[in-house]
C-alpha cells in the first residue's frame, strides 16, 4: 500500500485486502488480477458487452446481453450503483424481481 496506508497499489495488497471477501463472494481466483486491473483503471467497460435497460414500467431494469459468445469466467464487470444490497438479502431481492431471473 502506499505511505499513507489509503490506496492499495500493488495487486499483492490488493489480495491480502481482499481476498477473503473476494473468496467467500465465489469470484473465480482466475479473475482476482482482472479485477485489481479495472478498479486500478477505474475501467467500466460492460456496455461493450451488454446493457440494462428499463422494464414496461421503469420501476425495475433487465439486462440485456449481446450476441457476442463470451467464455463463462473470461471477464468480470465493473458496474457503477447498479444494485445496492445486504449480502443477507441478496438472494431474495433478485428472487423477486423476474425480470432478474431467466
Amino acid at each position: 500500500m502506499s505511505a499513507t496506508g489509503t490506496r492499495i497499489e500493488t495487486y499483492e495488497d490488493f489480495v491480502k485486502v481482499h481476498g477473503l471477501l473476494l473468496a467467500s463472494s465465489g469470484l473465480p481466483t482466475s479473475l482476482y488480477g482482472r479485477l485489481f486491473e479495472k478498479l486500478s483503471r477505474e475501467e467500466f467497460d460492460g456496455g461493450s458487452h451488454f446493457q440494462v435497460e428499463p422494464c414496461e414500467e421503469r420501476r425495475q431494469r433487465r439486462l440485456v446481453f449481446t450476441s457476442q459468445s463470451m467464455p463463462m469466467e473470461s471477464d468480470i464487470f465493473l458496474v457503477d450503483h447498479a444494485w445496492s444490497f445486504r449480502l443477507s438479502d441478496a438472494y431474495q431481492q433478485v428472487d423477486s424481481h423476474s425480470c432478474c431471473c431467466s
